[in-house]
């Protein structure tokens, strides 16, 4: 147990042994138990998109009316499967317009890493009225998705927040014999109130994972710079837990956020304007910026730290505190719009994929971190894992195919074969299609 542990967990060398043993033997069996069930529960879903059986549902009823052995239905069933089986591989933030058949069943699915300490917006909306959107965990060990969220009745969004970084599908389907053009659009943003009024991500200049002591230990949270005085913030709704002074930290102020199993710990601050035992909301003023305890030779700032699952547990606030860069998605010129729904042949071969790359983003502040993962990881028995990127699959559709229009973003185009398969190309590529004859 480190220092900034010993100190968090207010014991110190004073304390009997014999009553930290006793502590312990009594609260380690609440812990595991916590520690397994904030492990199981790996998103936050507030209950409007908690998952739903209406797909499922209506599955039943289509097996039950024996429409399952007609070839419409079992098209249905084959198009939802495909969808999770072999998705689009997206990143936010993305907008597409596709076009679903009202007479041909299909299904759209989209593969997308989320992080930890991120809040992911789905909007969907266009013309279908009846169908089904759900978001699904990729398990790195189970071929079946877990059900994590879903679109409810009368509704348009699907909100969710990873508790760790992994990968998702989101699946759209509509009922039987429904089709149109849908819109649908992906954002990832902050989970968190940034804690320092007046500043923001570039105010950040010491990272999680920093050098201290000579490297006899590392940062275990970052250090955003403000006038002393400055307001600080609560990061999240939560109750004030500790409100004190340590040797290191100075003045600080600790939240617990029982929603998302975090706790949240701030520094050298000038004053403490909260007690212990308060309920604070996302926003309120809890403090002011100063140099206490052993930031007293540096510029006045906030060091916080974030903590999921018990203070052992320090993770990066970067992604909690930090929008990524965003860029607003390039709407597809009107003239490819009238295209699309539509069948064209082929007159040259066509390279396709089954990615849309992610839009060029300008990064105007980076993450330093030097433990920093290059891409979502889980872990397992054996430790910490980086699941690696989906492999791109190129393939090439040959001269002379009647393929259909069904789907645009800024800079891409998905065409839908007759066999039902869905491929991405570059949208530039109009020059090779001609008319479907008759179409």
């Amino acid at each position: 147990m480190t220092d900034e542990q010993r100190d968090r967990l207010e014991l110190d060398d004073s304390t009997p042994r014999v009553v930290i043993f006793t502590m312990m033997k009594i609260i380690f069996p609440f812990l595991f138990m916590a520690l397994l069930f904030s492990c199981q529960r790996q998103e936050l879903v507030d209950e409007p998109w908690l998952p739903l059986d209406t797909r499922a549902d209506y599955l039943r009823a289509i097996e039950q009316l024996n429409l399952a052995e007609t070839y419409i239905g079992a098209q249905w069933i084959a198009a939802g499967e495909a969808a999770l089986r072999d998705p689009t591989d997206v990143e936010a933030p993305l907008e597409e317009v596709f076009v679903l058949e009202a007479d041909r069943p299909s299904a759209v699915g989209y593969r997308f890493p989320a992080r930890r300490g991120r809040r992911i917006t789905i909007e969907i909306d266009g013309e279908i009225e009846d169908f089904f959107a759900d978001v699904y965990r990729v398990e790195a060990d189970s071929p079946d998705p877990v059900p994590v969220a879903s679109m409810p009745e009368g509704e348009r969004t699907i909100v969710f927040e990873p508790r760790r970084d992994n990968y998702y599908i989101l699946r759209i389907q509509p009922e039987l014999l429904r089709g149109g053009r849908l819109t649908v659009r992906f954002s990832a943003r902050a989970a968190l109130t940034f804690p320092v009024e007046g500043v923001g991500a570039e105010a950040i200049l010491s990272f999680y994972g920093d050098n201290r002591d000579g490297g006899a230990r590392y940062h275990e949270g970052i250090d955003i710079f403000a006038p002393r005085g400055t307001p600080l913030l609560a990061a999240s709704d939560g109750v004030v837990f500790r409100v004190g002074w340590r040797d290191r930290g100075g003045n600080i102020v600790s939240l617990r956020d029982d929603q998302r199993d975090l706790l949240l710990y701030y520094a050298h601050l000038d004053e403490q304007l909260v007690e212990e035992g308060q309920r604070v909301s996302a926003g309120d003023v809890i403090g002011t910026v100063g140099n206490t305890g052993n930031a007293i030779f540096t510029p006045p700032h906030l060091h916080i730290g974030v903590y999921q699952g018990g203070w052992r547990g320090s993770v990066d606030p970067w992604e909690f505190f930090v929008d990524p860069p965003v860029v607003d998605p390039v709407a597809p010129p009107q003239e490819k719009m009238e295209l699309l729904g539509g069948w064209f042949v082929l007159e040259e071969s066509l390279s396709v994929d089954r990615a849309v790359p992610p839009p060029e983003m300008a990064v105007r502040v980076m993450n330093r971190n030097p433990f920093l993962n290059l891409g979502p990881s889980v872990r397992t028995e054996t430790g910490l894992h980086q699941i690696p990127p989906p492999l791109p699959r190129e393939e090439v559709i040959p001269a002379g195919t009647a393929v259909q229009i069904a789907g645009l973003t800024g800079t891409r185009m998905r065409v839908r074969t007759p066999s039902g398969e869905e491929w991405i190309t570059e949208s530039a590529v109009l020059e090779v299609l001609s008319p479907l004859p008759g179409g």
